[in-house]
């Protein structure tokens, strides 16, 4: 699906995205419906020296003491059992994922989401349409306050998959949403805004 990054110019959106936060806006957080999404972003995140917490952490990051409050750098599997017990998994209902964006919306020192969106029969039917709305609600919320928030999402899928792989990439884009052709390139995305920002550190 690399037709999304066909034409991109990677530095001028890394530019854009950044041009409208204000200080003290400098911490990631990924919020991923699948735990493979959420180890690869972190290697991705490590490799180019950005360490965060994790409920499922990679070897070399920390532990995330609370899995319902981020801090610092932040990737959340939200698939893992501590949210899955008793209720559908992520892929398949979005509600917590919904919640957990807008939470974050409120911390003045967030400055990018980083989201992923499964396609497929085992999926939800409209990812994509169920988290539109969540995204765009979180912008305004940066926006009131005199900041921005950049989110950044990949979407796992092909075009014979039932959700309309083009569809749910409108659809995103449509809420404000960077979206890139794969969770490495998203992630990649992520660890440049950071380092442009000096939030590198975490």
């Amino acid at each position: 699906a690399t037709f999304l990054e066909k034409g991109l110019d990677w530095e001028a959106l890394v530019r854009k995205e950044r041009s409208a936060m204000k200080a003290g806006q400098k911490y990631i957080r990924g919020i991923f419906a699948g735990g493979t999404f959420c180890y690869q972003s972190q290697q991705v995140l490590q490799e180019a020296g950005v360490f965060v917490l994790s409920n499922s952490p990679l070897e070399g990051n920390r532990k995330l003491p609370d899995p319902y409050r981020s801090r610092e750098h932040t990737l959340v599997d939200m698939g893992a059992d501590e949210f899955t017990v008793g209720r559908p998994h992520p892929m398949i209902d979005s509600s917590l994922r919904r919640d957990r964006i807008l939470a974050e919306a409120q911390d003045p020192e967030v400055a990018l989401l980083l989201l992923d969106f499964i396609l497929g029969f085992i999926a939800s039917p409209d990812p994509a349409g169920e988290l539109a709305g969540a995204i765009t609600e979180a912008k305004v919320r940066a926006k009131e306050r005199g900041g921005y928030l950049c989110v950044v999402a990949s979407v796992c899928g092909t075009e014979e998959d039932p959700q309309d792989l083009a569809g749910q990439i409108r659809m995103l884009q449509k809420a404000g949403a960077v979206v890139l052709p794969s969770s490495a390139r998203a992630a990649q995305f992520s660890a440049d805004l950071i380092h442009s920002i000096g939030g590198a550190h975490g």
